[in-house]
């Protein structure tokens, strides 16, 4: 998928919820993270607080929890290993954040820190304060409060530099990760720093912005069922998309992307991201837009359509005054297919040597 095919649009810009440094990595944290030499994934452990809260209600619910903080443990470091190949060479180690701590106080450079939070913004009152909300990262949460937007994400930090400091962010899905989420995520954000890497500056990115839906031709749709709305229709969604859609299920889906074989197959995925609107007449929002991407190398290929009431641009200018803290479509629909299915018929290469 390398070479002149360069129209884009990169999932990780259309959802970053703060500010355009964490949208693009600097050019000289670029050079100094393939430098370094270990990723250190940070062992998430059961929020006492959280425990605690749900023991309270149901011990059912606070086992679950214990269980899937459990399973994170295991799925992080295997999918940093199986899809983080910007630094390929880098060694990947557990770590508690004690033992980060004790690493960074030795001033020892040779690493970058990747762990999981959850990304928050609360959403706007009419106050005169309400004009400087902004994004913050908190420990992930397992139980989501509608009264505060977050969604789960990637950081990545130095190991020099605060972990509330990420030089990047990589959002998911709103569900509590599981191995599905953190291989999109990784798979995404390797595809925006090889683009980098390749010399293509946050400028020539921001302006690849038709869609590479004409890469799909041909190839099977892979739709999660879980994934589906409840008013989706297979025999609509066949008379609309051109091409196969193979139905599996999460656990088949968890499989086909541990094995990476897909057999040129494209996968819909719907992650989520979280704006702040810094409007005080306006609240914040939460975004979902169901996308399609390679599988092999991230590349996000298309995503369901916006109305140009909501985003300008493709997403990179908000709109404000929405009134509204939920936006888009937690669900693949027909109608999600039938966009698809158009976008091949928009989409077109392009050469980024004629973008200036």
């Amino acid at each position: 998928m390398k070479g002149p095919i360069a129209a884009l649009l990169c999932l990780s810009l259309l959802f970053s919820a703060i500010t355009a440094s964490a949208q693009f990595v600097k050019t000289k944290d670029l050079e100094k993270m393939k430098k370094r030499t270990r990723v250190l994934v940070v062992k998430e452990k059961p929020d006492k607080k959280i425990l605690k809260q749900l023991a309270r209600s149901s011990p059912e619910m606070a086992n679950a929890y214990k269980q899937a903080i459990k399973q994170l443990n295991q799925d992080f470091p295997e999918a940093v290993r199986q899809f983080w190949t910007v630094n390929g060479n880098a060694t990947i180690e557990v770590r508690t954040e004690k033992e980060i701590e004790r690493i960074r106080k030795k001033n020892d450079r040779s690493s970058i820190v990747m762990d999981c939070q959850s990304l928050h913004v609360k959403p706007g009152v009419k106050s005169r304060y309400s004009k400087y909300t902004r994004t913050y990262t908190s420990a992930l949460v397992w139980q989501k409060d509608s009264k505060d937007l977050s969604i789960p994400v990637i950081n990545m930090t130095f190991i020099e530099n605060d972990l509330q400091y990420p030089f990047y962010i990589q959002n998911m899905s709103d569900r509590f990760p599981d191995f599905v989420d953190l291989a999109v995520g990784l798979r995404l954000a390797t595809f925006v720093f090889n683009e980098q890497l390749d010399g293509k500056s946050s400028t020539i990115l921001q302006k690849e912005i038709k869609h590479n839906a004409v890469l799909m031709k041909g190839k099977t749709l892979v739709l999660c069922k879980e994934w589906l709305d409840e008013t989706f229709e297979a025999k609509t969604a066949k008379q609309d998309y051109p091409y196969p859609i193979r139905y599996v299920n999460q656990e088949e889906l968890e499989g086909l992307i541990r094995k990476d074989v897909y057999d040129s197959a494209v996968v819909a995925y719907v992650p989520a991201g979280v704006f702040s609107t810094f409007d005080r007449n306006a609240p914040s929002m939460e975004v979902h837009v169901p996308v399609v991407f390679d599988p092999v190398n991230g590349m996000p290929l298309c995503h369901s359509d916006i109305s140009d009431q909501m985003f300008q641009a493709w997403g990179f200018s908000l709109i404000p005054r929405m009134g509204k803290t939920v936006v888009g479509f937690k669900k693949i629909r027909n109608e999600d297919i039938r966009n698809f299915a158009k976008s091949i018929n928009e989409g077109e290469e392009i050469d980024i040597t004629r973008i200036k």
